[in-house]
């Protein structure tokens, strides 16, 4: 009995974290990196390029140890952005990988103030028109 409880928590859990078809790898980064284009805001550049292929938006956020040296400070920041991007990925059009790249002095920020600064900068919207005319 103990051990089915267990089990069902374990599966309700998985279905709040970031999706796989959402996710990034790193061996595609450089491809990115080429064929990207680089917008900053004040506590993140982001790196955004359009595929040929259409589906799902895909995400990757990369935390250098310069930020912070203690994992669960990059983690935290880390869970942050997925979270937003989680709840958010419906507003970035289909066929778009976005590369956040995140900066020195974020981990000062409360949990609340960076969700607020990713959610603006999906609103914005300014970086598929942008990008969208180059191809």
């Amino acid at each position: 009995m103990v051990g089915r409880g267990l089990q069902l928590a374990t599966k309700k859990r998985f279905r709040s974290m970031f999706a796989k078809k959402f996710s990034l790898h790193r061996r595609e980064f450089s491809k990115i990196k080429r064929e990207g284009v680089l917008y900053q805001s004040v506590n993140f550049g982001v790196i955004v390029r359009k595929r040929e292929n259409i589906g799902n938006p895909r995400f990757a956020v990369v935390i250098s140890n310069k930020i912070s040296k203690l994992a669960v400070h990059r983690n935290r920041i880390r869970r942050s952005f997925r979270d937003t991007l989680r709840r958010n990925w419906k507003k970035v059009d289909d066929g778009i990988d976005l590369v956040f790249l995140v900066k020195p002095g974020i981990e000062k920020l409360p949990v609340s103030e960076i969700m607020k600064d990713i959610e603006n900068f999906l609103n914005e919207k300014k970086y598929v028109q942008k990008n969208s005319s180059k191809s």
